[in-house]
């Protein structure tokens, strides 16, 4: 996640990924994460984690990568759901 994600939440991009979780009322792909110790790091998802949690979101669906380099998140990623941001 960025070091100042209010910087982050101002961005056009973000506010239409909060309206399509807002109104599909769902989080539809999930963060694609990377454990680190007894944490996970998200590498691929920060503006829907922002958005879920400024909707109210608690949990959150994730997939966990072993190794954070491109093909595993290219990998984690082959079966994502594309979502049109421009019908909101």
């Amino acid at each position: 996640m960025e070091k100042n994600p209010a910087n982050q939440k101002q961005s056009p991009f973000y506010k239409k990924v909060r309206d399509k979780i807002k109104l599909m009322n769902k989080i539809v792909n999930p963060l694609i994460t990377l454990k680190e110790g007894d944490m996970y790091k998200i590498v691929a998802g920060n503006n829907r984690f922002l958005a879920g949690l400024e909707l109210g979101y608690t949990e959150f669906p994730i997939k966990i990568i072993t190794e954070e380099n491109p093909k595993k998140i290219a990998e984690a990623m082959a079966d994502y759901i594309p979502i049109d941001l421009d019908e909101i």
